[in-house]
């Protein structure tokens, strides 16, 4: 590839062996010639120091420290902040535009040869889609020159993707630090939405184009991450027609603008802080891996590509690859005809002229009853 590759490491971890596993792929890769820069870019906070002091060692590598952001709030609230300034920052260190951008963190680990595939292969895997092409209905435009490789996506709610990796040209990959993703953290009062941190990056860079989930994102104090709410309430939502054109749209959106890939077990791993709270950080081994990382294949089964029910029916309808969005528009789809969904897409450019208000409203009201009758639909 011609393009020049740059990794951006964020953050810290607490376990210095996890740290060397996690830049270990990137440092190879590098020496390789595939990876042109490693930047490591944290806050300048003295209490990092003992955290950061290996990967400042490595050769590598370009340990880079930023002033750090003063913030109020939850711990949500403030992980917003500092994920969209930290990648911010990290991505004014690099000049090219068109320079692909991989994001990690020292606390996720990938397979070498995986992503030596995704970076030679990016120009195929993430260029721009050609479904618009095959699909006789006017959609909006992607936001992006190109497409996001992500591990994972859910089908059942939008925008909820896998932020700890990602990779991208740095023209897309810095709409995924605009402020603007700041200005919405009601949801992250209660740390039963935490996921909204991961909703809103992604939702944002296409609010303009799909005003259908302006109104999601401000609602979604009614979407709990609670199993037994959300196996209460799917088989509801799944009789609304409102709920379709939700899921539909962001079946579109994950089809023509991410290439969506958790590649075979193993290969990518993360140990989140918020999956080992109890955990000993002094001994890697007793460190768990962050679902879906920890059991691909079952997920990857959930998925059905060819039908749209049995991912979306799930509690959680998380994706391990682009099949099964790529499907319903390939088709054929064994539970929605064309007719069906060409009919969604083309709702969506009489969104703005409210045209879907009234099922919109009923779709709102009828989740406010299901989740908590006592909280009217905004």
């Amino acid at each position: 590839m011609t393009r020049p590759v740059t990794a951006i490491v964020t953050g810290f971890t607490r376990n210095e062996d996890l740290c060397r596993r996690s830049l270990a792929p990137l440092r190879k890769l590098k020496r390789r010639g595939l990876i042109q820069r490693i930047l490591h870019v944290t806050w300048e906070n003295p209490i990092l120091d003992d955290l950061v002091a290996p990967i400042a060692g490595m050769p590598e590598v370009e340990s880079v420290r930023v002033p750090e952001p003063q913030t109020v709030g939850t711990p949500d609230q403030k992980g917003v902040i500092y994920q969209i300034r930290n990648l911010e920052a990290a991505l004014a260190l690099v000049p090219e535009e068109d320079a692909v951008i991989l994001k990690t963190r020292p606390d996720f680990v990938a397979a070498t040869e995986f992503l030596a595939a995704k970076i030679a292969g990016f120009e195929t895997l993430c260029g721009p889609s050609d479904l618009p092409e095959r699909i006789d209905v006017p959609v909006p435009a992607s936001p992006f020159k190109g497409r996001i490789w992500l591990p994972w996506a859910d089908s059942n709610q939008p925008f909820f993707f896998e932020d700890a990796a990602f990779m991208g040209l740095k023209c897309d990959v810095s709409r995924l630090a605009d402020r603007r993703a700041e200005t919405w953290p009601e949801a992250l009062t209660d740390r039963r939405f935490g996921w909204f941190a991961h909703v809103v990056r992604f939702a944002v860079p296409f609010l303009s184009a799909y005003p259908i989930f302006a109104r999601y994102l401000r609602e979604f104090r009614l979407f709990p991450n609670d199993l037994e709410v959300r196996r209460r309430v799917l088989p509801s939502l799944l009789e609304d027609p409102f709920f379709w054109h939700l899921i539909v749209a962001h079946a579109w959106i994950m089809a023509t603008c991410f290439h969506v890939d958790c590649g075979a077990p193993r290969q990518l791993e993360f140990y989140a802080n918020t999956f080992n709270a109890d955990a000993d950080w002094s001994r890697l081994e007793t460190l768990r891996v962050n679902p879906p990382y920890d059991d691909i294949e079952n997920w990857r089964k959930g998925q059905v590509p060819g039908a749209a029910l049995p991912s979306v029916s799930r509690a959680y309808g998380r994706l391990v690859d682009d099949g099964w969005a790529t499907a319903l528009f390939t088709g054929p789809v064994s539970d929605l005809t064309p007719e069906n969904i060409r009919g969604v897409l083309r709702n969506l450019s009489l969104y703005g002229a409210g045209m879907l208000t009234g099922i919109e409203n009923a779709f709102y009201q009828r989740l406010a009853n299901l989740v908590d009758p006592k909280v009217p639909a905004a």
